[in-house]
């Protein structure tokens, strides 16, 4: 029996050559550009029901550590005229302090199933960055000599100007948060 799952798949893949990042992404001195999961879900979609594709998650196990979520999901591929299936594995992690993390894992755990499964370049390569890059730049970041947190750009102001300022205030490297408390903390 010839798997006209796999002929099918192969024809999404034919049909979606490559996808441009759309998104622009930018909080303190990051800018960097993404694809959105609308855009790949778009494009995908339109070729699965073309090609008479479903997929849909069938297993999921999720943990959360600090304010990172991960989550697990095992998807399942269906050709609905054969009924041939396939298991398709995937992860994701989110970033969130309050109750969006295991949305933004699932969100993003979808998307790169999508773009690994059918092979779909979008011109970003994770290992053109070095691990010894990310570790200079995880160096150079400041910590708040308050909570230990990371000090982050904020209301505008870059992440040497929040050290500047906070060192005349306070006489002590801050973050935002202690910032605020602290100046709280004096105006009572």
């Amino acid at each position: 029996m010839d798997n006209e799952l796999y002929k099918k798949m192969s024809m999404v893949m034919k049909e979606i050559n490559y996808l441009k990042k759309d998104g622009k992404i930018e909080f303190g001195t990051t800018k960097y550009k993404a694809i959105t999961e609308e855009k790949v879900t778009e494009t995908v979609r339109k070729s699965l029901i073309k090609n008479g594709l479903v997929i849909f998650p069938i297993r999921q196990s999720h943990k959360r550590e600090g304010t990172l979520s991960t989550v697990d999901v095992v998807y399942k591929i269906v050709d609905i005229e054969t009924g041939q299936s396939e298991e398709l594995c995937s992860s994701g992690t989110g970033v969130d302090t309050q109750d969006k993390g295991v949305g933004k894992a699932m969100t993003y755990a979808y998307k790169y199933m999508m773009l690994r499964t059918f092979a779909i370049p979008t011109g970003e390569d994770p290992d053109k960055i070095s691990s010894a890059e990310l570790d200079d730049k995880e160096k150079k970041m400041t910590l708040c000599e308050e909570c230990n947190s990371v000090i982050i750009a904020y209301a505008g102001k870059t992440v040497e100007q929040m050290i500047v300022g906070s060192q005349k205030m306070f006489n002590a490297k801050l973050c935002h948060v202690c910032i605020k408390k602290m100046s709280n903390v004096g105006a009572s």
